[in-house]
């Protein structure tokens, strides 16, 4: 696996798009397919996300991930949403 360049000047928070202030390295649980192995992140924080735990910032790091490349068209508002389910 090639090893990747990471800018920790401008690097933004893992869990949403905002400027980190905390830089930290953290052990997470083993994967399944290598149970014995030692995982290691490395974690970027903004304020909002300073306290929370590695599996949240996981959980939001994959969200974020999802839902970067959204366009704006493909958002609607909530009554629309509503009247789309209405109608089903």
């Amino acid at each position: 696996m090639p090893a990747r360049t990471i800018n920790f000047q401008n690097a933004e928070c893992s869990a949403c798009h905002k400027k980190h202030v905390d830089i930290r390295t953290e052990i997470v649980a083993p994967s399944s397919d290598r149970p014995n192995a030692i995982r290691k992140k490395i974690i970027f924080r903004c304020e909002d996300h300073l306290y929370y735990d590695v599996d949240d910032i996981e959980k939001l790091a994959l969200v974020k991930i999802r839902f970067q490349n959204i366009e704006e068209s493909d958002l609607m508002d909530g009554l629309t949403f509503l009247k789309q389910l209405d109608s089903d």
